[in-house]
């Protein structure tokens, strides 16, 4: 890659019209609702409104309307994405990086909150960050040099807030991505024990924050800082990347949006997601000879081993959360899982803890090798009762949790269900219809005002 094709690629994207078919529209959509779902659902906590606003607020309320009193763009962006990420229930894409891509949602809602627009301009810059977040998913792998993945957040934050900051000033767009290339990744550290905490929850924050504040800055007049990419001595990919290129694993379009991976039924990190299920198909049975289990027994990709697998002690909620063993011991015992199943004040606490000792986790490599392949893109896992009389229970496969492309009609209405139970706390039933028909039947040329208005207390 020469030195400014990597800026030059984001600006010829971002130059170009996308396609807003109806597919895409419709995913915008879904992932708009899901999102904001995510927001009023943690606002229901004192917690994250904390973390989020660093204190300044911690009232319980309507998050839109305690949005109001945010005039800052960065503080308005970090307040929203913080919320959208708390409970780790937002939507998801897995490739060579992991990544969250309605992280940049908040920054979307904090231009159109201050600047106004429609929603088809609301529309084309979530395709947009998705996709180039996405992208560099499938092109470049982070989490294998020990940085997080959020620094794509802020790449694909930062270079579309500069854009819609600018009107689209190419020199205003580059100086941005080149200066959050000088910024660099974080460790991701706060993902693994034994350093697992509450950052993992507002680093997606963090880093919108920074990219909104990126943008504002790089519209003053200095160096666009073109060659940081490929210096020998003190560039981003020598430093960083132990001099592999940083890349988009496809052409940028309107793919990812439309790809995108749903948490449907339970907040527990990606990977796991189809164990949950393949162990809930099992839950009747462990519960019926839960005194005769020797073993139990999951098969998985190495993805999911490297990063939620082989836990000895877990340290607090955020750990558990990121526990293949624990989601699937709570799953047989509970047959479900919830954002509470992870407090150590739940009632099945310690019945979990007991439990996930007895679970043996093993990489299946066709598991892996179907995970990786993009036509593929499984993310599977097989669970299995062992009992002492050497008889085992069936071994239930799950290739495809729901939530996925592959089976995007079956979740359609479960996601629906899943906006109802995240804004009950805030709407009742009739007016949390009202939000996700109206929503679901914008026009491209409604006012982004009424999308507010529609989230706002009457």
């Amino acid at each position: 890659m020469s030195i400014t094709s990597f800026d030059n690629l984001i600006i010829d994207y971002l130059k170009r019209d996308i396609s807003l078919d109806e597919e895409t529209i419709f995913s915008v959509k879904l992932a708009l609702l899901d999102t904001i779902g995510c927001i009023f659902n943690a606002a229901s906590s004192p917690q994250p409104v904390s973390f989020a606003t660093t204190g300044k607020h911690s009232e319980i309320g309507n998050p839109f309307e305690l949005s109001k009193n945010i005039t800052d763009p960065r503080d308005l962006g970090k307040f929203f994405t913080t919320l959208i990420r708390w409970y780790d229930y937002n939507d998801t894409f897995l490739a060579k990086e992991w990544a969250h891509p309605s992280d940049n949602i908040g920054t979307s809602l904090s231009y159109f909150m201050s600047n106004g627009g429609s929603f088809k301009e609301l529309s084309e810059s979530i395709v947009r960050t998705y996709e180039i977040q996405g992208s560099l998913s499938i092109g470049t792998s982070l989490n294998k040099e020990g940085y997080d993945h959020v620094f794509f957040v802020k790449i694909a934050s930062g270079a579309i807030y500069a854009s819609l900051l600018s009107k689209g000033n190419e020199e205003i767009i580059r100086r941005t991505v080149n200066n959050i290339l000088l910024d660099g990744p974080t460790l991701r550290a706060y993902r693994h024990a034994p350093n697992v905490g509450k950052r993992k929850s507002w680093a997606a924050g963090d880093a919108v924050s920074r990219a909104i504040e990126i943008s504002k800055i790089s519209c003053l007049d200095d160096e666009k800082y073109d060659g940081i990419l490929k210096d020998s001595t003190w560039g981003f990919e020598n430093i960083y990347l132990e001099n592999t290129e940083i890349t988009f694993g496809k052409p940028l379009d309107n793919w990812v949006i439309n790809n995108v991976l749903f948490k449907v039924l339970y907040p527990a990190e990606f990977h796991g997601q189809s164990a949950v299920e393949a162990a809930v198909q099992l839950a009747e049975e462990y519960q019926s000879k839960k005194n005769i289990v020797k073993d139990i027994i999951i098969e998985t990709h190495e993805p999911a081993i490297r990063i939620i697998s082989n836990k000895d002690v877990l340290m607090n909620s955020s750990d558990r959360d990121h526990s293949l063993e624990y989601m699937v011991a709570a799953a047989l015992l509970f047959n479900d899982v919830t954002s509470e199943t992870y407090e150590e004040s739940f009632h099945g606490y310690a019945d979990i803890e007991k439990l996930r000792k007895k679970i043996t986790v093993m990489e299946d490599p066709d598991f892996t090798k179907t995970y990786y392949e993009f036509e593929k893109r499984e993310i599977a896992n097989r669970v299995y009762l062992n009992f002492e009389d050497g008889t085992q229970s069936e071994k239930i496969t799950v290739r495809y949790p729901i939530g996925h492309p592959k089976r995007r009609d079956e979740a359609v209405p479960l996601i629906k269900e899943k906006f109802m139970k995240n804004t009950s706390n805030h709407f009742d039933k009739n007016k949390a219809n009202k939000i996700w028909n109206s929503i679901v039947n914008f026009e491209m040329n409604t006012d982004f005002n009424n999308l507010v208005n529609l989230l706002v207390d009457e």
